[in-house]
């Protein structure tokens, strides 16, 4: 496996990662009323956003690669 796949395959398990975080925080939110996970939620959708384009740009700078 090259180190290239391996950054790829990294970058999709932390993104799917912190949609599941996302996931389990606005569970958490809506059983417990605790504005804590209001701000757990927000760090998963800025954490899966910075991911999703960090891995596009991962990509696109080494295709060739």
């Amino acid at each position: 496996m090259s180190l290239r796949l391996f950054h790829i395959i990294f970058v999709s398990f932390a993104t799917l990662l912190m949609i599941y975080f996302g996931s389990w925080s606005y569970l958490m939110w809506d059983f417990y009323a605790d504005s804590a996970y209001l701000s757990y939620i927000a760090f998963s959708i800025v954490g899966s956003i910075l991911l999703i384009f960090y891995g596009k740009n991962f990509i696109n700078k080494y295709k060739n690669l």
